[in-house]
């Protein structure tokens, strides 16, 4: 008779054994049913938590979750999806909406805010625009019915379209407009009662009152004029334009206001306020101001409701556009604009008022007559007080400049002209024409003397001004703008006087970025591996750590040629006291006086461990800008070596080595504290955990799971990652990491693919979704049997390729003397800058038996030359001060960039290449791919070049990355599984026979 003991140990063998075989093989039906956790934020008492689980395909939640309890209420956010047919096209939800600021936390239409909660904590709101899945498929139908009862278009309000075709397309598009419809859902946190109202268009609550909602209710004389055919729908058919248009598209058509309701929680009374088009709550909800554009002109003006008394004040009154009403930090003074004067002329020039809450009453502080001739102020008018309330910045244009329009030229030569002595190239100037022709600049009005300042300009775009706006600094890259062309380039740096506008140089072609401190005493600069401190009263220039020489606070881990950055500031102590400076592990504090001799508050623990140490930002009081180093400080911790994260404690100003808290063999992610009470939350991942989210009383006992997404992966086979060492060939040592399938055994030989770009291995605790893209999907492989490898490289000036192949091949080596990866498996995969390296190794190599190169540069020589037309720049400043890292220009290196460019040693190849590169890669010219594909087909190489049309540098449409995912998988699997070969890869696929292989299957299962 068998013992207990061992019968017991059995069954639990073959249980386990059952669970293992049961688990399944990832699918690419599978990808979408991951869910991302998207906007935590905990309430301000941190009783409870709210995020949105967003699908790649189906119907997201709003939810709110008790940090203590199982307690949770989820609202619908409605149905997303990734058209097939259209790169990049989605048809989804804006989000749930929130909209920050002074005006109060609330939201509309997608925007994003400062969080869903009442000041109090009792209520939550989220905005739902987009429908369910129910709903789409509704309008799907209608739209279809549409098409087929006359193909005369289907849209949001069919704006028109012929006979019964631009009904039927009306119908559809109202149907669009009923499902599409906005609605607030306000959730009571007490019993969970969650309220919708139907057809709000945005909402607000007090920023530090929970007694308050105001709301844009349904608008019915906007829903009226619309299905009168108004114009505001899509587009209908070729019928003609739809009833009630404008009969001048020239003249514009008045965005006239809707109803707002204010509601008072305590009493549960609203009340409704008509034509409001903007609405603003002062912090603690003494007043409501708001602004109304009527029908009814003589109503149009600027209020201000007292919510203590129920009164309403008229600020100011009468026929015209009130716009940008902005209150003070201490919301007791405002501004705002009013074309009243000039109401109903062409091109009305407005005026700037100010008023303050006290009085109710507002008077003019600027007019166009104050500005520079033809000046004005623009339609995105903006403005915004100092933090001191003794001035406002404003927004103003230039005289209006319109582009010649392209049907003024017909008949007429169109052209570029690219001039040798154009500080910017064609390309980058035709992205920027938009910009160029609708551009404002930024003055100052003195709120004492009521003095008006230009700030900005061409050649100075933007400012930063001291609290009370006596000093300011500026910088401009203008004079080095050729140089930037190839890499080179710098700012110069200016102290201004905001009260003449009178500027002082005091720094020349520095390379890093000026900034005014805190208390606007000094102007800092990082240049050359250096920091430098202006003092504006002095007028004196100190370098910082000119005594430091063996301190490194440029980042001396950096491969790539050109001048490394800095690693930042962490911030100022009070009264601009003192720099708090990061070393590549420590935090150092500086005295931008030069007087005291820096220090390292951190003991150096930091360099000593290999332990880089970083401040964590935890107060949510906006007003405290500076760092208090008396204070119990949180440092984020993350080890170099073992890439295990965690967080230290310190009191900087002990100047002692910080205590540890936590240092775990996991990724965590920024904590954040509820802003009234002592709950943290922050997540935590690994390979293998999804990035959930934890709470508790601090951060190290921030233990309590409160969401678990994703919890089917236990369904699926998944694997382990494993950090890696190994030397380069020159002796440098490595990190890499081995990522294994589920129950690896060591005994048995596997197929490897590495994966690479530069440095990956410090993601060694990420966690990792199936999906789709350019690139293998880790978890995918894993999951379907291979190992996948990410090894680092080490770069050495002028030899990326070689710098590749010195610190791979070894890496993959060490991997096949373990004995478990089948050295006649093994392939490469790379995208961009890892597409190159793949390129130009295995014209060095034959080790790897398949490889995939996306979007590489095979040909340096003519790449340098070349524009990355997302941007508009020219590729040179790429090779000489950038990523390609040759460090010299063509002229000067041309032996280099021969050396690196795999095109010259195509004889070489015996690796099996698949290429992908698309014809509107805005990054690396298309052209690069078939220059590669082009060569190895003229040696006789077996290559394949996949062109997705009409895609970018990185594949946006999802039907075409869950093909080309289905593409590269089945290369791998025939090189490296002995898969049988499609057809695609044994006779190609002819012109004339595109698209016949996506009439039948070809996704896998």
């Amino acid at each position: 008779m068998m013992p207990v003991r061992r019968a017991c140990a059995l069954l639990f063998l073959v249980a386990t054994t059952v669970t293992a075989q049961s688990k399944k093989p990832l699918t690419q039906a599978d990808w979408d049913r991951w869910q991302t956790i998207a906007a935590p934020t905990l309430s301000p008492d941190g009783k409870w938590a709210a995020y949105t689980l967003n699908p790649r395909v189906g119907e997201g939640e709003f939810v709110v979750r008790s940090t203590s309890t199982s307690s949770e209420h989820r609202v619908n956010l409605g149905y997303t999806n990734r058209e097939n047919n259209t790169p990049g096209a989605e048809r989804g939800r804006g989000g749930a909406a929130g909209a920050g600021g002074r005006g109060g936390r609330g939201g509309g239409g997608g925007a994003s805010g400062a969080g869903p909660f009442s000041a109090d904590g009792k209520f939550a709101f989220v905005m739902v625009t987009t429908p369910s899945k129910a709903q789409v498929d509704s309008t799907e139908a209608a739209q279809r019915a549409a098409v087929a009862a006359g193909r005369g278009g289907a849209g949001r309000g069919g704006q028109g379209a012929s006979a019964a075709g631009g009904a039927a397309g009306g119908a559809a598009g109202g149907a669009a407009a009923t499902n599409n419809a906005n609605s607030l859902r306000v959730i009571r946190l007490a019993d969970g009662n969650i309220e919708a109202i139907k057809g709000a268009r945005s909402f607000r609550v007090p920023n530090d009152n929970g007694k308050w909602l105001a709301y844009g209710a349904p608008d019915s004389a906007a829903a009226a004029e619309a299905a009168a055919g108004s114009g505001r729908g899509g587009r209908g058919g070729r019928g003609g334009a739809a009833a009630g248009a404008a009969a001048d598209p020239a003249v514009a058509r008045r965005a006239y206001g809707g109803p707002v309701v204010l509601r008072n929680f305590n009493t549960g009374a609203e009340e409704k306020l008509a034509d409001v088009v903007n609405y603003t709550f002062d912090d603690s909800a003494k007043v409501l101001a708001y602004t109304v554009t009527s029908r009814d002109s003589s109503k149009d003006g600027v209020y201000l409701r007292d919510l203590a008394t129920g009164t309403t004040r008229t600020v100011m009154s009468g026929p015209g556009n009130y716009r940008a009403f902005t209150f003070d930090r201490a919301q007791q003074q405002f501004v705002f604009t009013s074309d009243k004067d000039e109401f109903g002329r062409a091109n009305a020039n407005a005026v700037v008022y100010h008023g303050t809450v006290k009085a109710g009453t507002a008077q003019p502080i600027l007019t166009t007559a104050a500005l520079p001739a033809f000046y004005r102020f623009p339609d995105s008018f903006q403005a915004s007080f100092t933090r001191s309330g003794n001035a406002v910045t404003v927004s103003i244009a230039p005289p209006r400049e319109e582009a010649v329009p392209n049907d003024s030229l017909v008949g007429k030569a169109k052209f570029d002209l690219w001039h040798w002595k154009d500080a910017q190239i064609q390309p980058t100037q035709l992205l920027q024409v938009n910009a160029a022709l609708n551009r404002t600049f930024q003055g100052l009005v003195n709120l004492t003397t009521k003095k008006f300042t230009r700030l900005t300009d061409e050649n100075f775009p933007s400012v930063q001004l001291s609290d009370d706006a006596k000093v300011g600094m500026q910088s401009t890259g203008v004079p080095y703008d050729l140089e930037r062309t190839w890499g080179d380039g710098g700012n110069d740096v200016h102290v201004v006087d905001p009260a003449t506008g009178v500027r002082k140089q005091i720094a020349t072609k520095v390379s890093g970025q000026a900034q005014l401190s805190v208390g606007g005493k000094y102007v800092t600069w990082y240049d050359k591996d250096h920091w430098h401190a202006y003092n504006i009263a002095t007028a004196k220039t100190v370098d910082l750590n000119a005594a430091m020489q063996r301190v490194h606070f440029e980042q001396e881990n950096s491969s790539q040629t050109g001048e490394p950055a800095a690693w930042g500031m962490a911030g100022w102590t009070k009264d601009d006291r003192s720099m708090l400076i990061y070393d590549r592990f420590d935090i150092w504090e500086i005295d931008p006086a030069g007087v005291k001799a820096p220090t390292i508050l951190t003991d150096s623990l930091g360099r000593r461990e290999n332990l880089t140490l970083r401040l964590i930002a935890l107060d949510n009081n906006a007003d405290e800008r500076w760092i208090d180093a008396s204070k119990q400080t949180w440092l984020s911790a993350f080890d170099e070596d073992t890439k295990e994260s965690g967080f230290y404690r310190a009191r900087l100003d002990a100047r002692r080595a910080p205590e540890k808290v936590m240092l775990d063999a996991v990724r965590y992610g920024s904590p954040s504290k509820a802003a009234n009470a002592d709950v943290y939350m922050l997540t935590r991942s690994t390979f293998q955990d999804f990035p959930n989210l934890f709470v508790g009383p601090t951060i190290n006992t921030a233990k309590t799971r409160i969401t678990d997404a994703n919890a089917f992966q236990k369904e699926y086979s998944w694997g382990s990652a494993e950090l890696v060492e190994w030397s380069s060939q020159d002796g440098v040592p490595r990190q890499g990491i081995l990522y294994k399938p589920e129950n690896f055994d060591p005994t048995k030989k596997y197929p490897m693919i590495t994966y690479f770009y530069e440095d990956l291995s410090d993601g060694l605790h990420t966690y990792i979704a199936p999906n789709g893209g350019t690139s293998v999907n880790i978890a995918h492989y894993v999951s379907n049997g291979y190992l996948m490898f990410e090894p680092d490289i080490y770069y050495e000036d002028g030899h990326p390729g070689q710098s590749a192949l010195k610190s791979i091949v070894p890496g993959v080596q060490k991997l096949i003397d373990r004995g478990f990866v089948d050295p006649k498996k093994v392939g490469l995969q790379g995208h961009s800058w890892g597409g190159y390296q793949i390129a130009y190794m295995i014209t060095q190599t034959n080790m790897f038996v398949a490889a995939e190169a996306g979007a590489p540069v095979s040909n340096m020589t003519s790449a340098y030359g070349g524009i990355r037309w997302e941007s508009g720049v020219n590729r040179a400043m790429q090779y000489e001060n950038g990523q390609s890292r040759i460090g010299k220009s063509l002229q000067e290196g041309l032996p280099l960039y021969l050396e690196n460019s795999p095109l010259f040693h195509l004889d070489r190849i015996k690796t099996p290449l698949l290429i992908l590169h698309n014809d509107q890669d805005g990054a690396v010219p298309w052209y690069q791919g078939i220059e590669m594909y082009i060569g190895m087909r003229r040696q006789g190489k077996e290559a394949y070049l996949f062109n997705y049309n009409n895609e970018l540098h990185g594949i946006q449409g999802r039907a075409n990355q869950k093909d080309w995912a289905n593409r590269m998988q089945t290369f791998f699997d025939v090189k490296l599984k002995g898969a049988p070969e499609p057809e695609w890869m044994t006779k190609g696929i002819a012109a004339k026979d595109k698209g016949k292989d996506q009439l039948v299957p070809v996704i896998r299962p």
